[in-house]
């Protein structure tokens, strides 16, 4: 699985703990699942930071 898969498959996830979450009548089920999305989201962000990184072309331009 390439970078751009792994991340895909994370937002999923995240998405669908949010979504449960939603639906769940335990107060610790949901916030199991809304502190397992938050930490999805983190994962996300740093592979995301990763990502521009080893890209280049991905990053902006500096500003003047």
């Amino acid at each position: 699985m390439d970078r751009d898969e792994l991340i895909e498959h994370i937002r999923g996830r995240v998405e669908r703990c949010r979504r449960l979450a939603k639906y769940i009548n335990d107060p610790r089920t949901t916030e199991a699942l809304l502190q397992m999305a938050s930490e999805g989201e983190a994962d996300l962000r740093r592979l995301e930071a990763e990502q521009v990184a080893d890209r280049p072309e991905l990053q902006l331009p500096p500003q003047v």
